[in-house]
């Protein structure tokens, strides 16, 4: 076998075919055509990641690189090359791409939020309710309007014993419909979103706290009234079971105070990596000529940024990661109760199934994805082409 060098030219052959030559710049043409948009995106992030460190005088090194890889592999109980291998065969991500366009991100974010994440006692005590106090196994009827959800309510309260009847007939959720609104998963204490758990726990496990009459605590079988969820959704929750919190758990156990403490650091850490990268873009002039979007540095700052024709001026999505991490603080409180609150936009309710969370991210248009979840590493705009 004859080992040649890759042509580096855009004139030079790529391949020849019966004496007709492929130019390394059909190539590249070909490439942008095909995938250009989603690549260019990468390096954008890229830059913007880069420009970042160089300006607060931090950098990434090898060495770092090369310690976070060992220690994702470590988290999932593998070794290093079995790691790398598995995410070429399974996810199709060579061992470059997987650190150069998802540990290098995670970790630059994780420097550029030094001295921004803090957690506090409430915090703390709210992380080790969820994580070691009673869980709510409940079904749920997923609809998109408020008027259905209190005629479905209305229903119920005639006929509770039509749950599930009514969440194989008419829920909007994929996921659980067919199990007649089983949930996959219980619902924990101060969970995402905080406003469907907190509704869940005071109306099917707590109940009023100045009610002091026993016959009148919330039991199996009790529904909740309709909960906003997302601007267009709306959920009612039936009790099924509650699962005990953990005997002998307690925050004075310094074992289970550090492991609370690391989980909840790592979950607001990854909330600020978020914020941090949505940041750069808008502090950034950001002109892509290839699909002609054009972002001015802080332009919703300027004077005329609301009168601004955005028809006419498109502006450049915010790129990178997810989910997680980017718009995901609640930014209004739903109401728990029929007709109780203004309309909000808020993530999907916890233990929806992922067609279900699709449902909500299609209709929120939620700009900011991660492309992480794939990788094991701490999730961050990802400069990986969005899946």
């Amino acid at each position: 076998m004859k080992v040649t060098a890759i042509p580096v030219n855009p004139s030079d052959p790529i391949a020849i075919v019966n004496n007709q030559v492929i130019s390394r710049q059909q190539l590249a043409d070909e490439c942008v055509a095909r995938r250009g948009k989603e690549i260019l995106e990468t390096l954008i992030n890229r830059v913007l990641i880069e420009q970042a460190l160089k300006s607060t005088k931090q950098e990434i090194t090898a060495a770092e690189i090369d310690q976070e890889i060992e220690n994702v592999a470590r988290r999932f109980g593998i070794g290093r090359e079995a790691w790398l291998r598995t995410l070429d065969k399974e996810r199709g991500i060579s061992p470059v791409q997987y650190a150069r366009e998802i540990i290098y991100p995670a970790l630059a974010l994780r420097k550029l939020c030094t001295g921004r994440v803090s957690v506090t006692p409430k915090d703390l005590q709210e992380a080790f309710d969820s994580q070691y106090g009673d869980k709510l196994r409940c079904r749920m009827i997923m609809v998109d309007k408020l008027a259905k959800a209190q005629d479905i309510w209305e229903r119920l309260r005639r006929n509770p014993g039509g749950f599930e009847k009514i969440a194989q007939d008419e829920s909007m959720d994929a996921g659980s419909r067919s199990l007649g609104g089983q949930l996959a998963e219980p619902i924990t204490r101060h969970a995402y979103p905080r406003n469907v758990a907190d509704a869940a726990f005071r109306q099917l496990v707590d109940g009023d706290p100045d009610d002091k009459d026993p016959t009148h605590k919330p039991k199996t079988g009790d529904i909740t009234g309709p909960i906003q969820a997302a601007e267009t959704v709306w959920v009612i929750l039936r009790r099924d079971a509650i699962i005990p919190a953990t005997p002998g758990a307690s925050l004075k156990d310094e074992r289970v105070k550090k492991q609370t403490y690391e989980m909840i650091y790592e979950v607001k850490l990854k909330e600020m990596m978020g914020i941090v990268f949505q940041e750069l873009v808008k502090m950034s002039a950001i002109e892509n000529k290839l699909v002609g979007t054009v972002k001015l540095a802080n332009e919703e700052q300027q004077d005329d940024y609301n009168s601004v024709d955005k028809s006419k001026v498109k502006l450049m999505n915010n790129a990178g990661g997810d989910s997680t991490v980017d718009d995901s603080a609640v930014r209004a409180a739903a109401s728990g109760t029929a007709g109780g609150g203004s309309k909000a936009k808020l993530p999907p309710p916890v233990g929806a199934s992922p067609e279900a969370i699709q449902q909500f991210e299609n209709m929120q248009k939620r700009p900011l994805r991660s492309s992480q979840d794939a990788a094991g590493a701490a999730p961050a705009p990802s400069t990986a082409p969005p899946q």
